[in-house]
């Protein structure tokens, strides 16, 4: 072994003890090589005579830092993350401990956020584990630059984060980061030439408000964050008293799901679409229903995300289309040429088996593809432009339609728009309702419909439920729509008697009053 330079407090300290005791057995130190670097030595020392009455230092050193290397490397994983480098649950929840402790003594307030990336599972999905890894580093390191010093960033699930905010001066400080977190996550990420927009819900516990130990903080944080989730997503939300209540609720309406596909509670009702030029029923939108029985239907949005977080979303929507399917070629066999859209949900959409999916459905149902129109959100198709085309390439090939739901809402580029085979674009409902009432609704719906004209795609206005709305996207060039005013979503059977011969004269008296907005000429 080269020469050895420990400090001369670590050698004096060992010589001292060499003289009260004689020897040193088994003793781990830190010494530098004359070459400058640092090793991990075991010493076992004793204290001789060499006979002439001076002390000599016999020993025997075992290098052992690689043993000290890999016990630091254990000590390390059980307190971060591996992948990002962030503390832990473990690491995260010692330091809330120590906060809080803190926070007491010196009657000061923190805060702790819970994070968890929408639709992660989506990307990992489809790009595997190698890309949401990669995903996930961006991320943890765009958290940490939302942070301050003192403050603490800590990866604690698969998607999950936690932060933790030293003496905030007030709510208003804290919002502020959690404002700062959103637009973070938000900007677009890059893995593998594809660019993903993701984003995140945050829930926001305060310390002493909220919790006056770590369980109870990252348990009511962790509520608010599934409250975020609830409102839309892409949201922060404090801390209420309500919160136990609805994690409750949660958690009973996610049991009663998983039991609802074998007890065939799921129904379709369908939305008519109506086209003004023809003043005919062209097509149907198959909306799913949950029927727990009795008067107690419920909507979409009121299950629909619990459905995508246990991924219940995949047979759930997979049924719906062969439904969807077998309930228009029903139709078709009575007499009646419909088209029949149905939305897919952004999970599903980005399955590897998504295209093999609508082509079995339509075989199973004996449903031809040109009377099938797929939907898809616009934030759903910006999810990753670049497998949004292959896919919609894939559908389209089958002979099947395509239409962009909710548009206006999302922040679609027109130069991916160009490349995705659009057949349609429907007008998200929040415009439509106010495009009457002056300001910037009535703008932008003349825009798409304009944009639509250009690119040669029909457009479609969802909500519409007055005359005067009606008027005004006739006024514009918008023909087709659906929305209360002339029906809203039925039941199959009664819709039947109307589909049977989709003209003026088979509508009651109810749907007639749609007409009167249409001109003689049209």
């Amino acid at each position: 072994m080269a020469e050895l330079y420990g400090t001369e407090t670590e050698w004096q300290t060992m010589i001292t003890r060499l003289r009260d005791q004689g020897a040193i057995s088994s003793l781990e130190i830190a010494v530098r090589r004359v070459d400058a670097t640092d090793v991990w030595v075991l010493m076992n020392a004793s204290m001789l005579s060499d006979g002439k009455g001076h002390s000599i230092v016999a020993a025997t050193l075992v290098d052992i830092t690689d043993r000290k290397r890999a016990e630091e490397e254990v000590r390390y994983k059980a307190h971060h993350d591996v992948l990002t480098g962030l503390p832990n649950r473990a690491l995260f929840k010692d330091r809330l401990t120590i906060a809080l402790n803190y926070a007491h003594r010196a009657g000061s307030q923190l805060a702790v956020m819970c994070l968890d990336l929408d639709g992660f599972n989506v990307v990992n999905e489809a790009f595997g584990r190698e890309g949401g890894d990669e995903l996930l580093k961006q991320i943890a390191n765009r958290l940490k630059l939302c942070v301050r010093e003192e403050d603490s960033v800590a990866r604690v699930g698969d998607d999950e984060f936690t932060l933790l905010i030293m003496k905030p001066a007030n709510v208003g400080d804290v919002t502020a980061i959690a404002r700062k977190v959103l637009q973070a996550v938000a900007e677009p990420l890059a893995v593998d030439d594809h660019q993903f927009n993701i984003t995140t819900s945050i829930g926001i516990a305060f310390y002493p408000q909220d919790g006056g130990d770590a369980e109870s903080l990252l348990k009511n944080a962790d509520s608010a964050l599934y409250r975020a989730k609830e409102a839309g997503r892409n949201s922060y939300q404090l801390c209420s008293p309500f919160l136990a209540r609805k994690a409750a609720e949660r958690l009973t309406l996610e049991t009663a799901l998983h039991q609802a596909l074998e007890r065939h509670e799921f129904v379709l009702h369908y939305q008519p679409q109506l086209d003004l030029r023809t003043q005919s029923v062209t097509g149907m939108e198959a909306l799913i229903r949950w029927d727990r029985g009795g008067k107690n239907i419920l909507r979409p949005g009121e299950f629909i995300g619990v459905a995508e977080d246990t991924r219940l979303i995949l047979p759930i929507g997979e049924w719906a289309i062969e439904e969807a399917c077998r309930q228009a070629q029903a139709w078709h066999n009575e007499g009646t040429e419909i088209r029949m859209a149905v939305n897919v949900s952004a999970r599903q959409f980005q399955q590897p088996n998504v295209v093999s999916m609508v082509k079995d459905a339509l075989e199973r149902s004996n449903f031809d593809p040109q009377g099938l129109e797929i939907e898809i959100t616009e934030s759903t198709a910006m999810a990753d432009p670049d497998l949004t085309a292959d896919i919609l390439h894939d559908l389209k090939n089958l002979g099947i339609s395509i239409a962009i739901d909710d548009f206006g809402v999302g922040h679609s580029s027109l130069s991916y728009l160009k490349r995705f085979p659009i057949d349609a674009l429907k007008i998200d409902k929040s415009f439509v309702q106010d495009v009457t009432r002056g300001g910037n609704d009535g703008a932008i719906v003349s825009a798409v419909i304009a944009m639509g004209k250009a690119l040669n795609i029909r457009v479609i206005a969802e909500g519409v439920e007055t005359q005067e709305q009606l008027k005004f996207l006739r006024d514009h060039g918008c023909y087709e729509f659906q929305g209360y005013l002339f029906s809203r979503p039925m039941a199959a059977a009664a819709l039947t008697e109307m589909t049977r011969n989709a003209s003026p004269g088979a509508y009651t008296h109810r749907y007639a009053r749609v007409l009167q907005a249409v001109p003689a000429d049209h």
